[in-house]
């Protein structure tokens, strides 16, 4: 990973994230459950795992990141609540003090993809999501209610512009 992310240090001993080729079994039911859709084929796939109380891990956090241009769209986040109430109060209270797996997610696929991407781009509506997003860099697009993007790299204004332009008449995602 090109970029700097360090996992919260509370969450070491149980939760682990990584990008996989193929999510489609891993991350079906909560996708299914919260958004009442399969997992995409296409994209980058990421997911944070949390080991169970007796063992095993399971996945907790999913998120897809799918090239556009020279940038990324990020899309599908979703979390497994139902997963995450199986594990014991320490491990429940650890995950709210590090803000939960959505924050340490999106930062280490943020790391991830920096220097493959020259910003992300989201749809966001949610003002939960959104307040997670927000402290991962994220910022609102002018002219547009649910536009937010994060820049990795500065780039001329045309550029930018023309980027924006072409995220915008892709409509939600």
């Amino acid at each position: 990973m090109s970029g700097s992310f360090q996992l919260d240090p509370r969450l070491a001993e149980f939760v682990t994230i990584t990008e996989v080729a193929d999510a489609s079994r891993l991350a079906a039911a909560v996708l299914r459950r919260k958004y009442d859709m399969a997992v995409p084929p296409q994209g980058r796939h990421v997911l944070a795992f949390v080991a169970g109380e007796t063992g095993g891990w399971m996945p907790a956090f999913y998120v897809n990141y799918l090239p556009h241009r020279n940038a990324m769209l990020i899309g599908g986040a979703a979390t497994d609540g139902e997963i995450l109430r199986r594990l014991s109060a320490q491990r429940q209270a650890a995950l709210a003090s590090a803000d939960g797996l959505m924050l340490q997610t999106v930062r280490y696929s943020e790391a991830r993809f920096a220097d493959i991407s020259v910003a992300t781009f989201g749809y966001c509506g949610d003002e939960r999501s959104w307040s997670i997003l927000e402290r991962c860099g994220y910022r609102r697009i002018a002219n547009h209610p649910h536009l937010i993007v994060r820049w990795n790299r500065d780039l001329p204004a045309a550029e930018r512009t023309a980027l924006i332009d072409s995220v915008r008449d892709l409509g939600p995602f």
